[in-house]
């Protein structure tokens, strides 16, 4: 006979792969045949890959190397295929990223064991995780999430028995290390992490001085040598991304950030927002009160401050909001404890009805669950069928119709790029940070700029959305000839419903 834990582990194993099968087969459907990345970016990390694979490390274009990603483990890990056909990088992409998702979820279970919810409770926060859309898109998107996911878990869970024990665990340092390397918000993490853990155990730091430095030394061995090469090709110790797509911090949050946000958790579980949102307030008093539970801190403070923080140095939501994504396990365990404590008070209090409305709550969060599993089925199938019927069929043009061409301008990169293997300038500057510079010019110098710097390297055709170039097709339309465009259907997440392919006559522009 099988024990609940075990029948439970199974549950979530037979559910997931139901799951997964049917995300897979509406992708397949929607996309008419084929599977792919949902985002150009994920393409990107298969350009990296591949060079990687080839001997030339963090290198876009081969002899040029650039910090144009911000997950440098991911790069290695996607390299693998490439030591053998770069045929099997889509079916190794999605089955590396969906695998740490079925570990992270195993995890999680164990993890709500650790934090005294028992096998049912434990069970639901585990499958409404499973069923949350955003992390079931992101689990067949070829992306770094869920690992980064499974490492926060494995983390908190140790330091759970970090704090039972009253014995720091020197392994946390190697996982955190990892994780900076799959994911920079750990740095926000980690610092967490290791500021609860010395208040933990401060009264025991005399016996566990060696292993707490042990696991700071291996953490910083692990982080230093990115932002070294960072700081080696750029002068900066952040990748390009940050300065291409943040720039700097601000004084203030952006609240249209806050306001988009909080709409895209709203969409996921209405009434996961709500409780977490009690939960919120809940632990603020905790802290006035100075009634802190212990095992709850860390994970608190992890999904109150990464959206906080993220407010003022990288307020970024754009596609559904990926980079708060790997909070959402750890707010279904805030939601679900309030909920839990909720219910203990009112039946202690004898409220006839407590149970009713503790089930009837259940019910609401599972079903929204469900339904949100639903509808990313479909924004992923849409979100691929975009990528490769827009920017995917301008690079099998590419390829036919100017294959003596050395070099293109434009300003998404990955899978055109990936398909072309031509030299790339990228307008938008994340593998080309020259360009960082002319985007602090004047709109008309720094258009200028780019224009000359195109020149410079060769290239003669840009693929891009006008709309992004004002500058340019307002004032050298007159030079560009258009050539091939790519309209969609319905447009789900590229930059534009239509991308263009323009020839740049060069010798109707001038430079003074």
């Amino acid at each position: 006979m099988l024990k609940n834990t075990d029948k439970h582990i199974l549950t979530i194993i037979i559910l997931y792969i139901v799951i997964q099968a049917a995300y897979l087969i509406t992708e397949y459907n929607i996309t008419g045949g084929t599977f792919g990345a949902p985002l150009d970016d994920v393409w990107i990390h298969f350009r990296f890959a591949e060079n990687f694979a080839h001997g030339y490390f963090y290198q876009y274009n081969p002899g040029e190397p650039t910090p144009g990603t911000t997950s440098p483990l991911w790069v290695i890990i996607l390299s693998v295929p490439f030591l053998f056909s770069q045929n099997f990088i889509i079916p190794w992409a999605l089955f590396i990223s969906s695998l740490f998702f079925l570990l992270a979820l195993l995890q999680l279970y164990k993890l709500c064991i650790k934090l005294g919810f028992d096998g049912n409770y434990s069970l639901i926060i585990t499958f409404i995780t499973l069923a949350a859309g955003r992390l079931l898109w992101s689990s067949l998107s070829g992306m770094e999430i869920t690992l980064f996911i499974l490492l926060c878990v494995i983390v908190l869970s140790n330091h759970i028995k970090e704090i039972s024990t009253g014995k720091l665990l020197v392994v946390n340092g190697l996982l955190l290390g990892i994780a900076a390397n799959t994911r920079p918000e750990t740095y926000l993490f980690a610092g967490l992490y290791y500021l609860t853990t010395i208040y933990f155990l401060r009264n025991k730091l005399k016996e566990n001085f060696t292993k707490l430095l042990l696991s700071a030394i291996i953490f910083s061995l692990l982080i230093l040598p990115y932002p070294v090469f960072c700081y080696i090709h750029t002068g900066s110790l952040l990748p390009n991304t940050y300065e291409g797509q943040v720039g700097s911090a601000k004084y203030l949050p952006n609240f249209t950030y806050i306001i988009e946000t909080s709409k895209i958790f709203i969409k996921d579980n209405f009434a996961i927002f709500i409780l977490w949102g009690l939960s919120a307030v809940y632990f603020i008093w905790s802290v006035v009160k100075k009634k802190i539970e212990k095992n709850f801190l860390l994970l608190n403070l992890w999904i109150f401050l990464l959206p906080v923080i993220s407010s003022f140095i990288a307020p970024n939501w754009r596609h559904h909001g990926r980079y708060l994504i790997p909070l959402i396990p750890f707010i279904n365990i805030s939601a679900i404890f309030i909920l839990r404590k909720l219910y203990r008070y009112y039946s202690e209090g004898r409220f006839a009805r407590a149970e009713l409305y503790r089930k009837i709550a259940l019910a609401i969060i599972i079903i929204a669950a469900i339904n949100s599993s639903i509808m990313f089925a479909n924004v992923l199938g849409w979100n691929v069928e975009n990528i490769n019927n827009q920017q995917g069929k301008i690079a099998n043009w590419l390829k036919e119709n100017l294959p003596d061409e050395k070099a293109f301008g434009m300003n998404d990169i990955g899978i055109i790029t990936f398909k072309t293997k031509k030299y790339v300038v990228d307008m938008a500057g994340l593998v080309t940070p020259e360009v960082f510079k002319f985007q602090k010019m004047s709109y008309e110098e720094g258009s200028k700029a780019l224009l000359k710097y195109l020149k410079d390297k060769g290239v003669n055709y840009i693929i891009i959305y006008p709309d992004w170039f004002e500058y340019i097709m307002s004032n050298y339309s007159g030079a560009l000839t258009q050539v091939h465009s790519q309209r969609l259907v319905k447009n789900t997440i590229c930059g534009g419903i239509e991308m263009f392919v323009y020839k740049i006559n060069w010798e109707k522009i001038e430079f003074k």
